[in-house]
């Protein structure tokens, strides 16, 4: 008789645990997927819930594509990127169904330059870095980065890439995208600086020609010191243009004039373009 009770509260039980409980919808993660690269791999997960929230285990989720070509998926939910553009990706069980938008972004690596920056000076003396993301085809991708430092406390980085010093040491300023990455060794050396100076002071190039401009900072001992980092400015990009490297390209025919700044100093040259 004990035996007939126990079989009779278990099967009174069962429709409770398994038969009673119906699925209600299907929970996939993440929400949205944004995937950088060709040929990159991401995984969907999905779960099916109950009406209060809890899993239910019996059941397999099936996957699709909108678009095959941009990114497919297979019957465990691997999602694998095949082309630039935008794809919508369903997960179906029943009659139910959840949708996760899915962006393809063609983009093999990130350019940095430089890949070496000293800064020397006071604290706050500052240098923008160049990175730009390429596509499988080498052509710029434009697209937001993110930038960190490995050490805030020695040098900072913000949204546009201009790095900051903060005090001497050594830092890696890091530009990111997705799996995506590229890296400068940054060198901060606080020190009193007086004075700048460019060379050459002034030069003449052609519109499409280039001339390199190098600037001397020189301390309290009146010494120069070289290749340190400063900020390049062109007073007409119109006439002359200059990268962050000090390199000036010819534009048009006219006269600019090539500023070089640290902190408070300043250094200026004049380069004719006919």
């Amino acid at each position: 008789m004990r035996l007939v009770r126990i079989w009779l509260a278990v099967a009174l039980a069962l429709p409770s645990i398994g038969c009673g409980r119906k699925a209600a919808t299907i929970d996939v993660a993440p929400k949205k997927a944004k995937v950088y690269g060709i040929d990159t791999v991401q995984r969907l997960t999905a779960r099916i819930l109950d009406k209060k929230g809890m899993p239910i285990e019996e059941g397999t989720v099936s996957w699709s594509s909108s678009k095959p070509d941009v990114a497919s998926i297979d019957s465990s939910g691997r999602l694998t990127a095949k082309g630039s553009g935008k794809t919508m990706v369903v997960a179906r069980f029943e009659k139910l169904e959840t949708q996760v938008p899915v962006e393809v972004i063609d983009v093999k690596g990130i350019d940095m330059t430089p890949p070496i920056v000293t800064l020397m000076g006071p604290p706050g003396t500052q240098f923008p870095l160049q990175a730009i993301a390429k596509s499988s085809k080498g052509k710029p991708v434009e697209i937001a980065l993110q930038w960190t430092s490995s050490k805030p406390s020695v040098a900072t980085v913000n949204s546009r890439g201009v790095v900051s010093s903060v005090a001497t040491g050594n830092a890696v300023v890091v530009a990111k995208l997705g799996d995506l990455q590229a890296g400068c060794d940054v060198t901060v050396s606080v020190r009193d600086l007086v004075r700048l100076q460019l060379h050459p002071q002034t030069a003449i190039v052609r519109p499409g020609d280039v001339q390199k401009f190098e600037v001397f900072a020189y301390g309290p001992d009146g010494k120069p010191i070289e290749g340190i980092s400063t900020l390049f400015q062109s007073s007409d990009p119109s006439v002359a243009r200059v990268d962050p490297q000090g390199t000036a390209t010819g534009v048009a025919a006219g006269t600019a004039t090539i500023r070089a700044t640290i902190g408070a100093l300043t250094a200026e040259a004049t380069l004719i373009v006919n």
